[in-house]
């Protein structure tokens, strides 16, 4: 099954199955870009004045509300993931005799603005250990959590083997201690179904350009009733309730998520990244998923016929549509992506010594076995 022709026209048809890296962007979202630019380039502002501007954010807002089945009043958008965190881990701001709690599997920007905070207040940041594939233990992370803990920060899915948290049992835990669950779905958003409020986070954010098939320079975040009170730690113009009423004396902060949008963006990437989400929302993100993991399937299999080995949980609890594949000792994994890319026309990754495969809504069972026949060339297996 093919939920969608994702390739671009006139440009060389490459077979990408590294939407864990960077997607091949939706072509509607990449038209739509290309023309927002176009517009500065034939007279600045003129097509693009005041109000569209101060209403710049606004479809993506809606488009990625309506994916996380939450209301546009929680939804955010910036320019990146890191940003959304960075904000965030400032306006928190855990104080001495506090912790925050990861994992060391983590994307380094879910822990690292946590990390800066931690050495300007002196809180404990906390990290649970992982095994050979990558793989944490999920009460190794909970059984650091404590009275004293502000904050649990996780990955929803981890990016080095694709392993996949079930978040409800996370924000409990910190909730049940006063602490708040702050996800980074850069690696789930768009391929795994999220009712944002159901999950009980306290905050959500993603950037745009991987399983969301935007484009670089557009990201979205969640943040919970509860802490849309916060004073974002990041603020610009934008932070002001009425962007058009400026006066460096005084600084209103709107009511809802939108206080965490400070500044100016790419607004071309926003409003593409808005159409790409409601592609997927059209098509439904409970068929995305059904599709990836039938993909996946086919993959796993083929796999472990060629007696290679995946580092990825397999379990239905725990897996998503990143597989992380094992190459033999006598090869070099990132000699073995080039040569899928320069010989094959195949885009995998090398993370963490694994050869990273992560199809999506673009591909087809046809593309997978076409990798599985390269990926056995190559080896000679």
């Amino acid at each position: 099954m093919q939920l969608f022709i994702g390739h671009l026209p006139n440009m060389q048809k490459w077979t990408n199955l590294s939407y864990a890296n960077v997607a091949t962007t939706s072509p509607k979202a990449n038209q739509i870009a290309l023309e927002w630019s176009e517009s500065l380039a034939r007279g600045g502002a003129a097509e693009f004045d005041a109000d569209a501007e101060k209403n710049g954010m606004i479809p993506l807002r809606t488009a990625t509300s309506k994916l996380l089945e939450c209301p546009i009043s929680d939804v955010c958008v910036s320019s990146s993931a890191t940003e959304i965190l960075c904000s965030l881990a400032w306006a928190i701001a855990p104080k001495k005799g506090k912790n925050i709690v990861s994992a060391k599997a983590s994307f380094p920007s879910t822990v690292y603005p946590w990390k800066r905070v931690s050495e300007e207040f002196e809180a404990e940041i906390r990290l649970a250990p992982h095994d050979g594939n990558y793989y944490t233990k999920p009460e190794d992370i909970l059984s650091l959590i404590d009275d004293n803990t502000a904050v649990v920060t996780i990955s929803h899915v981890e990016y080095a083997c694709g392993q996949r948290y079930n978040l409800k049992s996370f924000a409990k835990a910190a909730h049940d201690v006063g602490a708040l669950f702050i996800v980074d779905a850069t690696q789930s958003m768009g391929m795994v179904p999220i009712n944002a409020r159901d999950t009980g986070a306290d905050a959500i954010v993603a950037s745009g350009y991987k399983w969301l098939r935007g484009t670089y320079g557009a990201a979205v975040g969640y943040i919970a009733p509860e802490i849309q009170s916060l004073s974002p730690g990041i603020i610009g113009f934008r932070s002001h309730k009425d962007i058009w009423n400026m006066k460096a004396e005084r600084l209103e902060f709107p009511d809802d998520a939108s206080r965490f949008e400070f500044t100016t963006i790419h607004f071309g990437a926003a409003l593409g990244l808005a159409a790409s989400i409601d592609e997927i929302t059209d098509i439904g993100i409970q068929n995305v998923w059904t599709h990836d993991l039938e993909l996946t399937d086919f993959l796993i299999e083929g796999v472990l016929k060629s007696r290679l080995e995946i580092a990825s949980p397999t379990n239905d609890e725990e897996r998503s549509s990143i597989v992380s594949i094992k190459i033999p000792e006598n090869f070099d994994t990132g000699e073995v992506v080039a040569k899928l890319q320069n010989d094959y026309g195949i885009l995998a990754t090398n993370r963490s010594g694994f050869l990273r495969i992560s199809p999506h809504m673009d591909n087809t069972i046809e593309e997978i076995d076409f990798f599985l026949k390269s990926l056995r060339e190559i080896l000679s297996i």
